[in-house]
């Protein structure tokens, strides 16, 4: 998570906390996501660690844009999560990172095509449709994106990138539209955007929420394994 926001130079702000000239801890903010996105990672001998430091930082980097009493979310490998003081937790989910280990397991191309720039406001529609936290309008244009469209031309699934860099791409965006599931379109929109991923890098990862078993198996099916889980802490500032 943190290195995904770290290649993100543009948006990122960054704040390492040191011992005796040794880092112990290192965090993110994400600038232009619709919530307050936080990541941390601890480095060995950090022993407990206390967020206030990097919070102090981030709201004097940030001033008003990060108010006092704002609501943020923080990422964090689980692994860490015991020996991280966050302050004013008020919910915890665990997301897992999956990376695409099988590609031969996925669906043969499909007819999914990429979106033009003209369709960028369909797929932010769209996006808010399907309730995707994480999704910037941005990223259509940025990066890669590609639908299915019924024979009338209405979208049907859509898929895309969080992240899409020769180091690594992070799929994102992908959702089927209430008025087409149960007919194999996520599994067909996964798969396109997947090898179009294996385009620019061998690398292909995709972060799910656990409390979502049936696209756990969807992912797991077509090739995806877990490789790590991540806390989704959302804490009061």
């Amino acid at each position: 998570m943190l290195s995904c926001n770290l290649l993100r130079s543009d948006r990122c702000l960054c704040v390492t906390d040191s011992v005796n000239g040794e880092a112990i801890a290192v965090g993110t903010y994400l600038k232009g996501m619709p919530f307050h996105a936080f990541s941390v990672h601890l480095f060995d001998g950090a022993g407990t660690y206390s967020m206030e430091y990097m919070l102090a930082i981030f709201r004097e980097e940030l001033g008003e844009k990060l108010p006092v009493g704002s609501t943020g979310v923080l990422a964090v490998n689980e692994d860490f999560l015991d020996r991280l003081m966050i302050p004013n937790i008020l919910s915890h989910k665990t997301m897992l990172l999956m990376k695409l280990t099988q590609p031969e397991r996925l669906a043969p191309a499909g007819i999914s095509r990429l979106l033009e720039l003209s369709e960028a406001k369909m797929a932010e529609e769209m996006a808010e449709q399907l309730g995707m936290i994480a999704f910037r309008a941005e990223e259509v244009v940025e990066m890669p994106h590609l639908a299915l469209f019924s024979e009338t031309g209405e979208p049907m699934a859509i898929g895309g990138f969080h992240m899409y860099t020769e180091e690594f791409v992070e799929l994102g965006n992908i959702g089927t539209s209430v008025h087409h599931r149960k007919k194999g379109l996520g599994t067909q929109i996964t798969s396109d955007v997947s090898r179009l991923g294996l385009q620019k890098s061998s690398l292909v990862y995709l972060v799910v929420f656990a409390d979502n078993p049936a696209a756990i198996h969807l992912y797991e099916q077509l090739g995806y394994e877990t490789v790590a889980k991540f806390a989704f802490v959302e804490f009061s500032l």
